[in-house]
């Protein structure tokens, strides 16, 4: 039984995967300031350097009781076990450093398995050099922040977005990225076996870790105690991760969809658009959602029918590469955007970029195998390049929706759709608005930034 459940998923899956910073916002010209970060790249837009307060990280725990188990799924019988779910993160907050206390710290994480490289050619940890301060007293003074909550994608590790989330801490917010753990395919775990695991997982996962933390907002053994606003969250995800975000706000599955019927135990139930529980497990204190290449709309295994995506409400920031492979653009992300009605949104776009818009990039220790250079960068676009523009986005979205910041806001009111069709004012019209306030003359380039208000 659960062979043929599994089936087509497979074959679908097999098809459809690929394996600091200045200017001036909208109504002033659009000259740049002196640079006040000294690692800020010269080329990058305003909003993407580190903030004024120090970084902090530490590590938290949480525990599931209880959940579904579709990896232990009985071949014979289809029986599903439960199993306590444990949920390690990685915490970043505005600290304050003792004399000689530094923002250096290291991340450590499995090393992420190829089908064509012997893992025993492999090490079996790898490190990842940040800039936060380990287990540093939280810098109080400008709290409580906003929450910011991320959700990593299909066999991917917090650690690997730690440049974004360490670049918001600096910024006055409080982030915690949840660490999922998903199995590796194996001859006894099959990918679809794999997959269909991280389909039940990731929404409940993020539901919990957002219902842990605003319970335990004050609790304490918290050591983030009194640091974070729980009516103040923003939910981020990346892939898998931005498709557990669309479920988290409501977006239900089609229960007529591909996918749905793929997988076993009746475990979707609960999570089919309009039912009850989804509709009252939307966590209120979410208001703002950033999905980055967010996976579910293709047609092989499209997740949601338009009713469901429209039952999103929070404000959207999408960001995708029109080039993506894996969750789609045409038939995917913008699929998302534009039948996301019930939510004011907007959509930026890298024009030629595939699915890698949002991580890190290789881990220095396996940059020189092509196929994880494929796994987690980009053919087109500087690494550097994309995360500078991600957070400057990112930064203006959550300023304007988390903290009513106008100035931030303003980044967000482009001119035109296209960077490219943006014009820089010259010494006749200095206040010319034509040109996307925050970029440097001639860098607005093969960009898109796309409006819809609720209701659109």
């Amino acid at each position: 039984m659960a062979k043929r459940q599994f089936a087509f998923l497979a074959l679908a899956l097999v098809v459809g995967t690929g394996a600091g910073y200045f200017l001036v916002p909208k109504p002033a010209a659009p000259l740049a300031p002196p640079f006040t970060n000294a690692a800020a790249l010269s080329d990058a837009p305003a909003l993407a350097a580190r903030g004024p307060y120090k970084v902090g990280t530490t590590n938290l725990r949480f525990t599931h009781k209880d959940q579904p188990d579709l990896m232990g799924i009985n071949p014979v019988t289809g029986n599903i076990p439960a199993k306590d779910r444990a949920l390690d993160m990685i915490a970043w907050y505005p600290a304050s450093l003792k004399a000689g206390e530094l923002e250096k710290a290291s991340y450590s994480f499995t090393t992420p398995r190829s089908p064509v490289i012997p893992a025993e050619s492999l090490p079996a940890t790898l490190m990842a050099e940040g800039h936060a301060a380990r287990d540093a007293s939280p810098d109080r003074t400008g709290g409580p922040y906003p929450l910011i909550v991320f959700s990593h994608g299909f066999r991917n590790f917090a650690a690997g977005f730690a440049q974004t989330m360490e670049n918001l801490a600096s910024k006055g917010y409080v982030v915690v990225a949840i660490e999922h753990r998903d199995a590796e395919p194996s001859a006894t775990s099959p990918m679809a076996l794999v997959f269909g695991n991280t389909v039940v997982t990731r929404a409940a996962d993020q539901r919990f870790v957002i219902a842990e933390l605003t319970a335990r907002a004050t609790a304490s053994d918290n050591p983030l105690a009194g640091l974070y606003d729980p009516a103040r969250i923003g939910l981020m995800g990346y892939s898998m991760g931005g498709f557990g975000a669309l479920i988290t706000m409501g977006a239900g599955f089609d229960a007529q969809g591909p996918l749905y019927p793929q997988i076993p135990g009746n475990l979707l139930a609960n999570e089919v658009a309009g039912a009850e529980p989804l509709r009252n497990g939307v966590p209120a204190g979410v208001k703002a959602m950033v999905g980055f290449a967010p996976w579910g709309a293709g047609d092989a295994l499209r997740v949601w029918s338009p009713e469901g995506l429209a039952a999103v409400k929070v404000p959207s920031l999408l960001i995708v590469g029109d080039q993506d492979d894996v969750s789609g653009f045409d038939g995917g992300v913008h699929r998302i955007f534009d039948q996301m009605t019930g939510s004011d949104r907007r959509m930026l776009v890298y024009q030629g970029a595939r699915h890698n818009i949002a991580g890190d990039g290789t881990p220095p220790q396996l940059a020189h195998y092509f196929s994880f250079v494929e796994r987690y960068d980009e053919p087109v676009w500087r690494r550097d390049r994309i995360l500078s523009i991600n957070v400057h986005f990112v930064t203006a979205f959550l300023d304007a929706t988390l903290k009513g910041k106008a100035d931030s806001a303003a980044y967000l009111n482009v001119p035109t759709v296209k960077a490219a069709d943006g014009k820089w004012p010259d010494d006749k019209a200095p206040s010319s608005a034509d040109y996307w306030p925050g970029f440097q003359r001639r860098w607005a380039l093969g960009l898109e930034l796309h409006h819809k208000s609720a209701g659109q």
